[in-house]
């Protein structure tokens, strides 16, 4: 495989965004008290192949538009064939799943729930807006639970979840907004174009400020060290508060930065539960 292929693959993959599922299941293992480094392991890398598996088949059935809107990506660019797209979700499909069955059993019922569930996004709800927005902020949610099924105390796994499933729906609200014109024309019902701007960032800060509030929850009460604090009020709570400013300036011209910025409060959400579920003494030392 020559150099370019593998960067289409990877492309394709969209493998950073493959890396963040498989930090999440191993954030839901540590926050729920799991110790051992070959289960997060296996958590993480089963995680990222279904994650990956539902990329891949995104741009199957995407291919037609991705004809018209995106002509450069691997698949409509016939860089990548669709013979092998097919292969390759199909492959990454059955490796996440067997890989999956080396860790409790209720873990393999999530993976294979999550993979029907990716499959039925890129099929039909992405196409109705609001409901795939709230069903991406769910397999969010999921991959993290994913990570607490592994371990002695799976219910901590749940404060984790509601944070990434708040944030990424939040997210996808203002995204909305960005892309606005583009929905109305594709008859994409998200909540700008069925209820208009003012409605899409009204609920979309209601759901992100409602991640602010909670923020010293696990802090006050579920026994996280400093590093928690300090690493969501600086990594979640303030990107948060910036978007918000930015996009209640104008928010038809300022809503792509809004949303960029709120990429942050999820990886960092994420490290700041697992730096804050390790015992001190682990973070001096790292």
């Amino acid at each position: 495989m020559t150099r370019n292929k593998i960067t289409d693959w990877l492309g394709m993959l969209r493998i950073g965004n493959a890396i963040v599922i498989g930090f999440a299941a191993i954030t839901g293992y540590v926050v729920s008290g799991g110790t051992n480094p070959w289960t997060a392991i296996i958590l993480a890398l089963s995680a990222t192949l279904i994650g990956c598996y539902g990329n891949v088949v995104n741009d199957i059935l995407d291919v037609e538009i991705d004809r018209i809107n995106k002509p450069w990506r691997p698949l409509p660019s016939g860089r990548i064939s669709m013979t092998s797209a097919k292969t390759g979700a199909a492959l990454l499909l059955v490796l996440g799943m067997t890989i999956s069955f080396l860790l409790p059993p209720a873990c393999p019922l999530m993976a294979g729930a999550a993979s029907i569930l990716l499959y039925a996004y890129s099929w039909r709800i992405k196409k109705t807006g609001f409901l795939g927005n709230a069903l991406i902020a769910l397999l969010s949610l999921m991959v993290v639970i994913y990570g607490g099924l592994a371990a002695p105390s799976p219910l901590r796994s749940l404060v984790p979840a509601i944070y990434a499933y708040l944030i990424i729906l939040g997210r996808e609200v203002y995204k909305g907004i960005e892309d606005i014109e583009g929905d109305k024309k594709h008859g994409v019902k998200t909540i700008a174009v069925s209820l208009g701007v003012r409605q899409a960032l009204i609920i979309g800060s209601i759901l992100l400020f409602t991640v602010v509030a909670i923020s010293p929850i696990p802090y006050i009460y579920m026994g996280m060290n400093t590093a928690y604090l300090i690493t969501a009020v600086l990594g979640v709570d303030i990107p948060i508060l910036t978007a918000f400013i930015l996009i209640i300036r104008d928010p038809l011209r300022y809503a792509w930065k809004a949303t960029r910025i709120l990429k942050i409060p999820l990886f960092m959400g994420l490290l700041a539960f697992f730096l804050g579920s390790l015992p001190l003494g682990a973070l001096v030392f790292w």
